[in-house]
C-alpha cells in the first residue's frame, strides 16, 4: 500500500470516529482524574487512562456514524448545505459509510475493536469505569435511536458526556466524593448540551426539518434554542469555579481563575455574540472553540497541581 492510499485511508478513518473530537475530549476523563486526585496520577495509569479514553471515544463517535448513515446519506443526498467556515465537526471524510468510501462491516469492525479494547482497559482499571462506558454506549445508542423521535434526546447525549467523563475519576480514586461527582456530571452534561448539542443543531436546522429529525432548534426555533444553549454555558462556567472545592487540588484559587478565564474565552464570549447576531458563522464559532474547552481546562488543571 503507497503512502497516498495510506492517507487516504487514514481520512476515511479520521473522518469515522471524528478524531478531532477523540483527542480533544479526553480533556474530561483527564481533568476529573488529576481533580480527583489532587495531583498527576501514576504513569502507568495515566497512560492506560489516555487510551482507555480515545479508544472509548473513537468507538462511541464511529458508533454514532454507523448507526445514522442511511440519514445521513439521504442528507448528503439531498439537504447538504455548504461551509463556509471551518467546522472542527468535518476534519477527514464526512460521514464514510454515507459516502460509501467505507462500507458498513468494516466500520462495524473499526467500532467493535475500538470499543473492545477501551472496554478491557476500563475493567483493568476499575470495575467501575468498565460499567460507565457500557453505559456511555447504550445511552449513544438509544440517542440516535430516537433521531426522528423527540428532540428531548438531548438529555441521552449529555448524560453519555456527563457518564462518560466520570470513568476519568473512578480510574484514579476508588470512592470520591458524592459532592464533586454530581458538579463534574452536571458541568459536562451542560457543556455537552450548552456548547455542542444545541449550537450544532442549529446550524442544521433547515436541513433536519427536511429530513425529519426531531431537535431543539427544530421545535423551539432557533432566538429560543440559542437562549437555552447561552444559559448553559454560564452554568457550566459557575460549575467550573465550583469543581475544586470537593477536591484536594493544592492551588485551588489558581484553578478557579483559570477556570473562569478559560470559560469566557471558549464559551462566553462567542456563546454571547452568537446570542445577538444570530448567524450560522457565529454558531460555529462557538462550537469550534467548546470542543477546545475541556482540553484547557485540564491544561488549567495541570498547571493548579
Amino acid at each position: 500500500m503507497n503512502v497516498s492510499v495510506m492517507r487516504e485511508k487514514m481520512k476515511i478513518y479520521f473522518g469515522l470516529s471524528r478524531m478531532s473530537h477523540s483527542v480533544l475530549d479526553i480533556g474530561q476523563p483527564g481533568l476529573g482524574a488529576i481533580l480527583a486526585l489532587g495531583a498527576f496520577p501514576p504513569y502507568p495509569t495515566l497512560l492506560l487512562g489516555l487510551l482507555a479514553a480515545f479508544s472509548g471515544f473513537t468507538c462511541v463517535f464511529a458508533l454514532n456514524d454507523l448507526m445514522d448513515c442511511k440519514v445521513d446519506a439521504e442528507r448528503m443526498e439531498k439537504h447538504q448545505r455548504g461551509f463556509t467556515n471551518f467546522d472542527i465537526d468535518v476534519v477527514g471524510i464526512r460521514h464514510p459509510i454515507a459516502q460509501r468510501v467505507l462500507s458498513f462491516p468494516h466500520a462495524f469492525a473499526w467500532v467493535f475493536v475500538w470499543g473492545t479494547l477501551s472496554l478491557c482497559i476500563a475493567f483493568s482499571l476499575n470495575p467501575v469505569c468498565f460499567l460507565i462506558l457500557v453505559a456511555a454506549i447504550a445511552l449513544e445508542i438509544t440517542y440516535c435511536s430516537l433521531l426522528r423521535v423527540t428532540c428531548w434526546k438531548t438529555i441521552l447525549s449529555g448524560g453519555m458526556v456527563g457518564i462518560g467523563a466520570l470513568a476519568g475519576v473512578f480510574a484514579v480514586v476508588k470512592d470520591p466524593p458524592v459532592t464533586f461527582l454530581l458538579l463534574f456530571f452536571f458541568w459536562a452534561f451542560c457543556w455537552e448540551i450548552g456548547a455542542r448539542n444545541i449550537p450544532n443543531d442549529w446550524t442544521d436546522l433547515e436541513e433536519d426539518i427536511h429530513l425529519g429529525i426531531e431537535t431543539i432548534p427544530v421545535r423551539y426555533g432557533r432566538r429560543l434554542s440559542s437562549t437555552v444553549s447561552f444559559i448553559l454555558l454560564c452554568l457550566t462556567v459557575v460549575l467550573g469555579f465550583w469543581l475544586v472545592l470537593p477536591v484536594p487540588l493544592q492551588n485551588q484559587t489558581f484553578f478557579q481563575i483559570g477556570s473562569v478565564a478559560t470559560g469566557a474565552y471558549f464559551l462566553i464570549i462567542p456563546g454571547w455574540r452568537w446570542l445577538r447576531s444570530q448567524s450560522m458563522d457565529d454558531a460555529m464559532v462557538l462550537f469550534n472553540r467548546a470542543c477546545v474547552y475541556p482540553a484547557a481546562m485540564l491544561l488549567v488543571a495541570v498547571m493548579s497541581t
